[in-house]
């Protein structure tokens, strides 16, 4: 063994080759332990799926404030229009929600690599800090509320991060090791076998959404609490420009990205889906809007949301349509070369007319 892989370790529930063995393992205090962070991802989802459904639905919200009325309580040039955009939270509910049920009663998710080495206890702390964040949020606790708004974004994006470099380790031990029976799901090193996916559905998806609102709210909140401080109006629009460049810069870098594995689509979708809700709020501002900003300042925003909404969205279905047909290409030149074996032809054999 190498002195290269030796440094490398994979994780004690790395799937390798499918075992045959039909006998139950002894429980171990892993296993307990796995038992228990499966049960609190559940019970994480229930409460904060419960805070929200009162917030929003229940007519008397969190003190006294529904969840439209705390939107608009501190209008900013970045607010989304909540009526176009509230949809957003049932998608990322649902999508948390099949990962919470799949996670406790699916195998083939309860030991998955991303759930155990990926996700590990992040998405319990982002639903705890989360769960802080809103309720500070509608008892007026402007900062507190911040200061836990960035846990909940550095869990969100943390919990990415861990997935990728999850993904990668295992790629560095493939090819180290030459280990050709080794199952990695979701990498470049590919095998295929029966029931062994990337667990992106389940595992990838929900989190991805969710970073990509939790990264798109992020300027809001933070314009919010500038705005209540009675910063410059001058540097507010700044603020807002900026972070509109700043997310845009993101969203492509994520769509045009070559390394391993496909383009990530969820977050910048998100982000233009942001902005498409930032240009409808800004068609029929608020009083509060009209009376502190001048109407050019309203007039870039508006630009500028919808310029980088659309070029997002150009951009990700011109990258989803190139990667289509380049994988299409790759297994046309592969289906090819499989022919030419079977027919015995070489390079040498081969001659053009």
């Amino acid at each position: 063994m190498s002195e290269g892989e030796e440094d490398l370790h994979l994780p004690t529930d790395f799937p390798t080759t499918i075992d045959t063995n039909n006998s139950k393992p002894k429980p171990t205090a892993v296993s307990v332990l796995k038992k228990v962070m499966n049960g609190l991802n559940l019970l994480s989802y229930i409460v904060v799926l419960s805070t929200y459904i009162h917030a929003t639905y229940s007519g008397t919200g969190i003190n006294n404030i529904t969840d439209e009325e705390l939107l608009y309580k501190h209008p900013t040039l970045l607010t989304p229009n909540y009526r176009s955009t509230k949809f957003i939270w049932g998608v990322i509910f649902f999508t948390q929600g099949v990962f919470a049920v799949a996670q406790l009663a699916l195998p083939r998710c309860r030991d998955h690599i991303l759930l155990i080495e990926g996700i590990g206890p992040m998405y319990i702390l982002a639903s705890v800090s989360q769960l802080i964040w809103y309720v500070s949020w509608a008892y007026g606790m402007l900062v507190t509320s911040m200061v836990f708004f960035i846990g909940v974004l550095v869990c969100a994006v943390g919990l990415l991060v861990r997935q990728y470099r999850t993904f990668r380790f295992a790629e560095k031990k493939m090819e180290l090791s030459n280990a050709a029976d080794m199952i990695v799901p979701g990498s470049r090193v590919k095998k295929e076998v029966d029931g062994v996916d990337d667990g992106y559905y389940l595992l990838r998806l929900p989190f991805g959404i969710y970073a990509g609102w939790i990264v798109s709210i992020f300027p809001l909140m933070l314009s919010i609490v500038l705005s209540t401080s009675e910063v410059d109006v001058v540097a507010l629009v700044w603020v807002s420009v900026m972070s509109v460049a700043l997310l845009t810069g993101l969203s492509m870098g994520l769509l045009l990205r070559k390394e391993n594995g496909l383009p990530s689509y969820s977050i910048p979708s998100v982000v233009a889906y942001f902005f498409c809700g930032v240009r409808v709020e800004l068609e029929a501002p608020s009083d509060i809007i009209f009376a502190t900003y001048d109407e050019a300042y309203l007039n870039l925003m508006k630009n500028v949301s919808a310029i980088a909404a659309v070029m997002l969205f150009v951009t990700a279905l011109s990258r989803f349509a190139a990667v289509y047909l380049r994988d299409l290409c790759i297994k046309k030149e592969e289906e090819n070369d499989e022919y030419d074996a079977t027919a015995g032809l070489d390079g040498g054999d081969y001659v053009q007319a």
